[in-house]
């Protein structure tokens, strides 16, 4: 089978060669080994923090994956205290920092160490990934952050700008018409940003009633991109729907969905992933949902090693039929947190994502519990959307339940204005608020 681009990446990432084939499974499992190895000698060596968690670990000892995964975790708490203990590079080598508040968390943020290779293999990464696309001579509009350099969107448009394509950065939405009369005015084919923000764009095409032939490719990354979401746009903008995962510990890239649209291919290179049970830490066979745990293998100013993502997900089973040799990750991945028990059950903001944006007319929502209400503020147009919304939260067998045995009332709030329901880029959570 032929090669694919994001597959002559992955060798020129490795170092070999280009001789038009791809290397096999089993090439890549051992070329990880080396990198994972010469990771752990580096952090042991250069980091304070990696020097005491390492200690003892005798390097040579690891000859397999499965001898890795038996090396301590680490956890977001280690990198919000100590951030600079786990730097194995001067400072005066940082290229870019990024300080993360994390959404539902009201302690010190996270710091993360960019060096100048990172955000050079990230644009690197994003050139390649997007080449399945948008082609030379196309146009995307950007709709992620670009006001600092080093930024995601920055580093995208830099990506494009590579390939020969054009890349219009929007920033964070705030407005889905403002949006929709740039998709016009710089003649835009492919989209890239969040799910919510994406979903109001296609609501604001669907309502002035443009035709299904102008978007060529959808791309949905930063957060969860509900399958709701990606039915909407495949059917508003009659086109193929991407999807990326990625964190900024990790480098922002990690993985995106080929061709073949079975899963999303991880960039092995720089993040390997482990699927671990929660509970135990124990590694779990391919095809089951577990904490999600990643490496950083080639990061030397900030490697991260054996990182509890808090985030669950699985390794789909197999090789996919674009012949990569890379694993693809499920695009259901959730917070192990998602969740509130409502008495007649348990409710997640996944469930609702998946009813609420399967809402003709819904462009965004949020939601949260105080006291015996679930309030959802949604945005969108149609003249019953607030009696369908309702209807829709009643098919949520939790929500269902509850509001039968008066358990929960509902509170529906609908405004007409096709604006985020959640300003910014936070992570979307489903929030639960003390009463007054």
């Amino acid at each position: 089978m032929a090669q694919s681009l994001l597959d002559q990446w992955l060798v020129n990432r490795m170092g070999w060669q280009d001789t038009g084939v791809p290397p096999s499974v089993e090439q890549l499992r051992d070329w990880q080994l080396v990198r994972l190895r010469e990771i752990v000698t580096h952090a042991q060596e250069n980091s304070s923090f990696y020097a005491h968690h390492l200690k003892g670990v005798d390097v040579s000892a690891i000859v397999s994956l499965e001898d890795f995964s038996r090396l301590p975790f680490i956890t977001s708490d280690h990198v919000r205290h100590a951030p600079e203990q786990l730097l194995c590079v001067s400072h005066d080598e940082i290229a870019r920092v990024v300080t993360l508040t994390s959404s539902g968390t009201t302690g010190q943020p996270k710091r993360v160490f960019h060096m100048a290779e990172d955000l050079e293999a990230t644009v690197d990464y994003f050139g390649w990934g997007m080449s399945n696309l948008v082609g030379t001579g196309q146009t995307a509009l950007v709709l992620m952050p670009g006001d600092r350099p080093g930024g995601v969107g920055r580093l995208l448009v830099e990506a494009l700008d590579r390939t020969g394509a054009r890349a219009v950065l929007h920033g964070v939405m705030e407005d889905a018409d403002v949006a929709f009369d740039q998709c016009l005015s710089e003649d835009v084919q492919c989209l890239v940003g969040p799910a919510a923000h994406v979903n109001m764009l296609a609501c604001a095409w669907e309502k002035r009633g443009l035709s299904a032939d102008r978007i060529c490719s959808v791309l949905l990354c930063w957060d969860v991109a509900p399958m709701a979401v990606v039915r909407n746009a495949e059917r508003i903008f009659g086109c193929r729907v991407y999807r990326h995962w990625g964190m900024i510990e990790t480098g922002l890239g990690g993985a995106v969905d080929c061709a073949m649209g079975s899963g999303m291919h991880l960039r092995e290179t720089d993040v390997f992933m482990e699927i671990v049970n929660p509970e135990t830490g124990a590694v779990l066979p391919d095809g089951e949902f577990g904490e999600m745990v990643v490496t950083t293998p080639l990061r030397r100013g900030m490697p991260i090693i054996r990182y509890r993502t808090g985030d669950m997900g699985r390794i789909i089973p197999g090789q996919c039929r674009c012949g990569s040799p890379a694993r693809r990750l499920d695009p259901l991945v959730y917070r192990m947190n998602d969740g509130v028990d409502i008495g007649a059950g348990r409710l997640t903001l996944r469930d609702m994502n998946e009813v609420l944006y399967g809402v003709v007319g819904l462009a965004d929502f949020s939601a949260w519990i105080k006291g015996g209400t679930l309030h959802v503020q949604a945005c969108g147009y149609g003249d019953t959307l607030s009696e369908r919304i309702h209807f829709a939260l009643e098919s949520i067998p939790a929500v269902g339940r509850a509001c039968a045995t008066g358990e929960i009332d509902l509170n529906i709030v609908v405004k007409g204005s096709l604006t985020p329901a959640i300003p910014g880029l936070g992570k979307r959570r489903l929030r639960v608020e003390q009463e007054n």
